[in-house]
């Protein structure tokens, strides 16, 4: 089975990271992958063709660009795939129209965030004419089709519900934390606060710099790691100059194997305005690391508030602080968390199911169409 994905890019960030899951686990399922990237290759593009996936890229620039059209469908009739996989409406947009004439069996998109088709009357309109070219939406959380559903992106049964996987074996390795400390010249002994993700606005990591300056008034050997990289970075470190917090604030870039940065921390927290199921949680928890995270998207579904984390309002900075306070000053009930968390993680966002949640899909649609198809011509 020939699966194509189609991505804007494969720049660093959950979405591409379960792509590349994807293109890994589906190998074992008898899959031949490839990645379509419409702006640019990215800097995960070299390890999706280490994993045996072949990739392309059309060079988009930004904007709205109908001319793209013809060069995507030049690749889709040099690949000829079974399943097309879009991730991101603007994918789905373009490949849709591409694929126009083309036979190709079966085309299916992933909702990976909480857009706001609500409040945006281009993206709503632009949602609901690329629905129409997907035979299913897959979204990652409830929370997710409740608002495709709601803006009427596509009919309800065209959406499946499929929640998101990681690689537990990889989060399952021990790290020495000390090491990590050390090279960011943190004493072993410290108490340290952590996030992994893109240093981006709807990140919303100046929150965490303001809260995390409170909390070292209160806990002076307090630390913070930042790990990701981003447009931000440059005002991030300024704001924890002028907060005073500088030498206590460390930002580690980005990081291919975050789990050994994951294990140094005491706490991991996650302030988004927005997010869909961001896989960052994901791996914290699988670490046994207590997550504090804003209660946007799909976090209350993955987060049980008080028995595997904690949740506090987005934007609410007392909260987090209160959060952050009450699990650096309770180590037994920031463990306690952790390992419900890991529990939990464990037993519902194996990568392994992912994968085969989406291949059973394809086979099926595919073998239905066969069918209907073979009646046809009997």
């Amino acid at each position: 089975m020939k699966v194509m994905h189609v991505v804007l890019s494969l720049d660093v960030g959950g979405l591409e990271r379960n792509v590349l899951n994807q293109v890994r686990e589906g190998c074992g399922l008898g899959q031949q992958s490839s990645v379509l990237c419409l702006e640019r290759p990215g800097t995960l593009a070299s390890r999706a063709k280490e994993l045996g996936a072949r990739v392309v890229c059309v060079d988009k620039t930004p904007g709205i660009r109908p001319g793209i059209v013809p060069r995507i469908r030049s690749v889709l009739e040099a690949v000829e795939p079974d399943v097309v996989h879009t991730h991101q409406i603007g994918p789905l947009f373009y490949t849709g129209l591409a694929s126009h004439g083309l036979g190709i069996p079966l085309i299916v998109h992933t909702e990976h965030g909480r857009e706001d088709y609500a409040g945006r009357r281009l993206l709503r309109w632009l949602g609901r004419v690329a629905g129409m070219h997907a035979s299913c939406l897959f979204c990652l959380t409830q929370d997710m089709a409740d608002g495709v559903i709601g803006s009427r992106i596509v009919p309800r049964g065209k959406v499946r519900l499929i929640h998101n996987g990681i690689d537990l074996s990889v989060f399952r390795q021990r790290h020495d934390r000390v090491v990590v400390r050390r090279s960011l010249g943190i004493a072993p002994e410290a108490v340290v606060v952590g996030t992994v993700g893109r240093l981006t606005e709807v990140k919303n990591q100046e929150l965490l710099i303001r809260a995390f300056a409170q909390v070292k008034g209160q806990i002076p050997e307090a630390h913070l790691i930042l790990v990701g990289d981003g447009p931000l970075a440059g005002e991030l470190r300024d704001l924890a100059a002028s907060l005073g917090v500088d030498e206590s604030v460390h930002f580690a870039g980005y990081q291919p194997n975050s789990a050994p940065y994951l294990q140094a921390f005491d706490v991991f927290a996650l302030t988004s305005r927005s997010e869909g199921m961001p896989q960052s949680v994901l791996e914290a928890s699988a670490c046994g690391i207590p997550v504090v995270a804003s209660r946007v998207g799909g976090l209350p579904e993955l987060i049980e508030h008080g028995r595997t984390g904690v949740l506090f309002d987005p934007g609410d900075q007392p909260g987090l602080e209160s959060a952050l306070m009450a699990l650096l000053a309770d180590p037994p009930r920031a463990r306690e968390l952790g390992a419900a968390g890991r529990a939990k993680v464990e037993s519902l966002y194996d990568v392994g199911r992912m994968a085969r949640d989406y291949h059973q899909h394809f086979v099926a649609t595919l073998g239905n169409r066969c069918k209907e198809v073979d009646s046809v011509i009997h």
